[in-house]
């Protein structure tokens, strides 16, 4: 055994390598039936996802265009993976790191054939979601399951499912939110207010007992209570796209609030994202800076997503090691 390897998989939705692979990104998230959830799925899924990529791609493809041309999540989660790795050997472990995503390469299929090549003798699968929602880690944790017991039947697996309270975690945000208001002059930081953005899903998801809201409620209290007691801080919710109802209050909305209770100078925090992707680049960095700004705010601070930030991940491979322990 002492010569063997743990496998650890970092589950996440991953994203287009190109523009070209747009259309097709779309359609795998469309089809997933823990997306489109719906009496007579199976019928109708197909046809309506075909509809909705028609409809989205071409604007889903300038946001892309927009940042880069692809997403930045494939090379984050590769980085992710070798600082984990790297993690995990400093505590005795010695381990394979791989990201697994559930919509575009590497997909778990990928991921479960190189753990099956470096003959890891147990898996964890590590959701890089934060807060737990069925929609996102619920899919993916099912996904790979499938994944292993096609390619590598017998191995024991192990869940992190969420982790919205992780000290490294809330330690990272805390700091860069410290970070953000310190790089604003001090005569303006009592007019400055700090809005966390987490992604938004249909409130019946809620209504169902899915933890998400929780978890992503729990992270903000816990970040705020290592924030000076002045900050004025608030939590929304973007990214909302489809019919129904979703959480409440949209960023836009609360951010427009901000501005008419007199602060003029802005730091937002992404939320439940570890990792920059078209939600964090677009959605806040391009979309909501520039109404923020089109509202009257002064100046307006991102906080950026943990990456591949060392103690974030170390913090992710303690977790790893007492699953193992």
């Amino acid at each position: 055994m002492a010569d063997r390897k743990l496998g650890v998989v970092l589950l996440n939705m991953g994203g287009p390598d190109s523009l070209d692979d747009v259309p097709a990104y779309l359609r795998n998230i469309f089809r997933d039936p823990f997306i489109l959830d719906m009496p007579f799925g199976p019928l109708v899924r197909p046809w309506l996802s075909r509809l909705i990529v028609r409809r989205r791609a071409a604007a889903s493809a300038d946001r892309y265009r927009l940042i880069g041309g692809r997403t930045p999540l494939t090379a984050i989660a590769r980085k992710q993976a070798e600082a984990i790795a790297a993690a995990l050997a400093q505590r005795g472990v010695a381990a394979v790191a791989v990201p697994g995503m559930r919509y575009w390469h590497p997909f778990a299929q990928e991921a479960v054939a190189r753990l099956a090549e470096e003959g890891v003798y147990r898996i964890v699968a590590l959701s890089m979601y934060p807060a737990y929602c069925r929609a996102t880690s619920g899919s993916s944790f099912a996904d790979f399951e499938r994944a292993v017991q096609s390619g590598l039947p017998g191995v024991p697996v192990s869940r992190i499912e969420d982790w919205p309270a992780l000290p490294a975690y809330i330690d990272f945000l805390a700091r860069g939110v410290v970070a953000a208001r310190d790089s604003i002059a001090p005569e303006h930081r009592p007019r400055t207010a700090v809005l966390f953005s987490a992604h938004s899903v249909p409130v019946r998801l809620i209504a169902q007992g899915d933890p998400y809201r929780g978890h992503i409620e729990r992270s903000f209290r816990l970040v705020c209570e290592r924030l000076p007691a002045e900050l004025r801080t608030a939590l929304a919710w973007q990214s909302a796209a489809g019919p129904g109802k979703w959480l409440e209050p949209d960023s836009k909305s609360l951010a427009l609030l901000l501005r008419q209770e007199g602060f003029e100078h802005l730091v937002v925090v992404p939320l439940g994202f570890v990792a920059e992707n078209i939600e964090t680049l677009w959605d806040i960095e391009i979309d909501l800076r520039s109404f923020a700004l089109e509202q009257g705010f002064k100046s307006f601070v991102r906080v950026a997503c943990p990456n591949d930030d060392a103690s974030a991940m170390g913090g992710l491979a303690e977790l790893i090691t007492a699953k193992t322990g």
